[in-house]
């Protein structure tokens, strides 16, 4: 029983890693066409989460009896997990949405797989992960709703 319940617990932990992995090509996508500094200070803020995510998940599932994942952040061999690819001369409005698309997909995977049951050290990392991913989706979300990018970088954003 204890291994079925190791096995479940790594696959999830596999899951949440895969999908950091995903935000980070996402992320990286979209630093490729922003120029506005407190945007781009953001999104890399926001991207140094998900590579902190990555890690901190490895270590978990390494504890588990699990091997480390060797995961490459590489955009050619991305599954993006339902995630809105941005691609070259996408309107920013469109990478701010796949952004915002991105974000509630990690949201609700991280909500979803914080319901089961971990043990008190993993639930807490997840616990603290989730909340990285809700303060990402709230920033995200009013970013494209003031249409952040096209204010001027010299003024104090409205957000």
């Amino acid at each position: 029983m204890a291994q079925s319940m190791d096995s479940k617990m790594l696959l999830s932990l596999q899951e949440l890693l895969h999908i950091d992995v995903d935000a980070v090509m996402l992320y990286d996508a979209a630093l490729r066409r922003i120029s506005h500094p407190t945007v781009e200070q953001a999104l890399m803020e926001f991207r140094s989460d998900h590579l902190r995510h990555i890690r901190e998940l490895n270590d978990c599932i390494e504890q588990l009896g699990g091997e480390r994942a060797c995961i490459e952040v590489n955009a050619e061999q991305c599954d993006l997990h339902g995630f809105t690819p941005i691609e070259e001369g996408m309107p920013m409005e469109d990478v701010f949405m796949a952004m915002v698309d991105g974000e509630q997909i990690t949201n609700q995977t991280y909500e979803r797989l914080l319901k089961e049951e971990w043990p008190p050290e993993i639930h807490s990392l997840i616990d603290r992960n989730f909340a990285d991913e809700q303060r990402h989706l709230l920033w995200v979300l009013k970013a494209s709703r003031t249409r952040l990018w096209e204010q001027d970088a010299g003024a104090r954003p409205v957000i």
